[in-house]
């Protein structure tokens, strides 16, 4: 209620504004066409990202160009950028991290603002630092959960199956393996397998009832962007739990359906939209853990972006390009996915759940409001778990 009447305060301070000079506030900012690069062009959370930016467009006046782009070749990631330039875009938010170096060049050519979403932009910090993050018009991004520098998505998988164990003391899972990404597109993934298997070590030191990680096998665990090998069940034998990092529902689960082991229980990222009919102790259980990234994280790359265009900056920008992590929603029980169900936006789409009305992301922007500060922008993103959902 407070938070309500606070907006209520903000919209009547702008109306008497504009009342007093005689016309409409400039603080609404200018009209904008902004490019959205994808890395996928269908499943929920595409429609969501779609829907809640759609939600945003006549309040901040922006239109939307979208465009997909590939995880394997350069040039083709090039040519669609090229493309959202010649539509006359005036800033991208790119998920991304392939030829961004070419990709910065064109967009500093055009001047177009570039603001990630949904990605650490590691590659480019680590190899090309000072020709991205350098350049004038990357302006930062939040990424697809932790940075390498913030994981602790290993000690949450482990709690997880801990409570899991709890809860199924009669039968609990005591023998788990891992999927991943490679670790030059995902690295975050690869410190999380390590934090994982160091809490195994270090809980079997005492516990009467021992679990076994299974050491990760580059062949077949660590996946390029392509469904597990048939090969990983053998080269696993015996394993009642599989700790993906990588996007489970979409690289794992397929293989394990077509296996027929549906029994061995999946705890992982990524979210396809059938998870619920075999989460927790629905249908199969194979679905014990499920941890997204909200939508709504993308309003920090777009209010850097329209902030650009509209020629206003931050009083405490930082110097340099930012890179942040985002909190997730974690769904490990029964209740978690109820409340997934009925507050998330990733659910259906359904703009009604977002967590930002349009009014209170443009107060979020510096043009619209003067006390907006970069680091209430980076709050933001640490403030979408499922307690968030749940408030």
């Amino acid at each position: 209620m407070v938070k309500k009447i606070i907006l209520v305060l903000l919209m009547l301070s702008l109306i008497a504004g504009a009342a007093f000079s005689g016309g409409q506030s400039e603080n609404t900012g200018k009209s904008a066409k902004i490019g959205v690069a994808l890395y996928e062009d269908a499943g929920p959370a595409v429609t969501a990202v779609k829907n809640y930016l759609g939600s945003l467009s006549g309040t901040l006046k922006v239109e939307y160009v979208y465009t997909v782009l590939t995880v394997t070749d350069e040039a083709t990631n090039l040519s669609k950028i090229q493309e959202l330039i010649a539509a006359g875009v005036d800033g991208i938010i790119l998920t991304m991290d392939l030829g961004t170096t070419a990709i910065m060049e064109e967009c500093a050519a055009a001047g177009v603002y570039v603001a990630g979403y949904l990605n650490d932009f590691a590659m480019s910090f680590n190899m090309a630092h000072d020709a991205v993050f350098g350049n004038e018009y990357f302006l930062g991004s939040s990424a697809d959960g932790q940075l390498p520098t913030d994981v602790t998505i290993g000690t949450t998988m482990f709690e997880s199956l801990l409570e899991y164990n709890k809860s199924n003391a009669a039968a609990p899972l005591t023998h788990v393996s891992f999927v991943i990404f490679p670790a030059w597109a995902f690295p975050s993934q690869m410190i999380a397998v390590q934090q994982f298997q160091g809490l195994v070590a270090e809980y079997n030191k005492t516990a009467a009832v021992k679990i076994t990680a299974d050491p990760l096998n580059e062949d077949t665990d660590v996946i390029p962007f392509q469904p597990v090998n048939s090969t990983y069940f053998t080269r696993h034998p015996g394993i009642q739990a599989i700790i993906s990092f990588a996007a489970g529902s979409s690289f794992v689960y397929p293989s394990m359906l077509q296996a027929g082991k549906v029994d061995i229980k999946l705890f992982t990222t990524g979210f396809t939209g059938d998870e619920g009919y075999n989460f927790g102790s629905t249908g199969t259980g194979t679905f014990q853990q499920v941890t997204l990234t909200q939508a709504e994280s993308a309003t920090f790359a777009l209010v850097l972006l329209l902030n650009k265009i509209n020629g206003k900056d931050f009083p405490d920008m930082p110097s340099e390009p930012g890179l942040h992590s985002t909190s997730q929603i974690i769904i490990n029980s029964d209740a978690d996915w109820n409340i997934f169900k009925d507050h998330s936006m990733l659910f259906d789409g359904a703009v009604s759940k977002a967590m930002f009305t349009p009014e209170e992301v443009l107060n979020m922007t510096a043009y619209a409001n003067p006390k907006a500060t970069y680091a209430d922008l980076v709050n933001i993103l640490g403030k979408m778990t499922i307690e968030d959902l749940n408030q």
